[in-house]
């Protein structure tokens, strides 16, 4: 097969240059789509393999993966999360890079060959990722979406789908499985201090993700675990120079206890209180919103985006402060 650069290595064409470690558990409805995903690139003159890692599933995604041709597929005797998995995969892997991939999403036919273009060129990047879009159209998934729209550029960290050099990935340690969350800004803090290696965003479309979320009680979940994992990751990182989320981590406890504080004169203070907080209110989501506007998303996106991101900083701020409850109880463990 040929090469499709010829600034790769001389090897390169005798072993994959990229391998795609799709990870999942209980994801039979949506992996055959994701794997067929991948078969279906655009990766003409790129040599490639698929790897399929499980974590427990007892729906059959062991058989669908088999039947959509994988590689390799590697099976859990137990429940393994999502970074065990990931690290798993990638110690099977071969290939120069490795592409993470979640069961549940669908990549972009251009994608990988786009970002192998660029990473082969560029021995300062260590990670490469692209736009996640949602599978769905519904009014909340087109608010939560642009949590995922970042600038294009160098930025702090990525999620789990993106490109790895995998000498890059290996030196860093892998995805850290000693944490409850946030392992993949983690992993990208280490390549950034340790190794000195860029995490770098392209304007190109990588994947199609559902979040699935089934009501309210699936948003405030993950809300809860975000803000968990801002106080881990945070903590993790408060010796070094680089103190990552230390700020967002302050900035979430002033919102979430303005909120507290607003509800609290809405429901008991004089009706002056009452409109001053409304007033305040609606300048904030003003404000917020025509800064989303401004970025060419219609108003009514605009104005839902505003609400999730101060919303949201309530359970963030429980998430974090469950963090430091459970981890100082952990200590008082330890000690006796």
């Amino acid at each position: 097969m040929a090469c499709f650069d010829n600034t790769l290595p001389a090897n390169a064409c005798s072993q994959p240059l990229l391998s795609f470690v799709v990870i999942g558990y209980n994801e039979s409805a949506t992996l055959s789509a994701c794997i067929r995903s991948i078969r279906e690139a655009e990766l003409s003159g790129v040599p490639f393999e698929v790897i399929y890692v499980d974590g427990g599933s007892n729906d059959g995604s062991l058989d669908v993966a088999r039947a959509a041709g994988c590689d390799l597929v590697l099976a859990a005797e137990e429940r393994r999360k999502a970074p065990k998995n990931r690290n798993v995969g990638a110690a099977h892997a071969k290939g120069t890079f490795l592409q993470f991939l979640d069961g549940d999403m669908v990549m972009a036919p251009s994608w990988p060959k786009k970002a192998l273009e660029f990473i082969v060129t560029r021995e300062d990047v260590g990670v490469v990722f692209g736009e996640l879009r949602e599978m769905r159209s519904s009014f909340l998934y087109k608010i939560l979406e642009l949590d995922w729209i970042q600038g294009e550029g160098e930025v702090a960290f990525c999620g789990g789908a993106a490109i790895f050099r995998r000498s890059v990935f290996i030196e860093a340690g892998g995805f850290p499985e000693d944490v409850s969350f946030g392992e993949e800004p983690l992993l990208c803090w280490r390549i950034r201090n340790h190794l000195h290696k860029k995490v770098m965003k392209l304007s190109e479309l990588m994947a199609y993700h559902d979040l699935a979320f089934r009501g309210f009680s699936d948003y405030w979940r993950r809300c809860v675990r975000s803000g968990w994992a801002y106080a881990e990751v945070s903590h993790r990182c408060a010796g070094a120079s680089d103190r990552m989320w230390q700020r967002e981590c302050r900035a979430n406890y002033r919102w979430a206890a303005a909120l507290l504080a607003g509800l609290m004169l809405l429901l008991f203070a004089p009706i002056v209180w009452r409109l001053a907080v409304l007033i305040v209110a609606g300048i904030v989501l003003f404000r917020k919103t025509f800064q989303v506007v401004r970025k060419g998303h219609p108003w009514s996106i605009a104005l839902g985006y505003a609400v999730h991101t101060y919303f949201a900083k309530l359970p963030l701020a429980y998430g974090q402060i469950k963090w430091s409850l459970v981890s100082k109880r952990l200590s008082r463990n330890n000690k006796g």
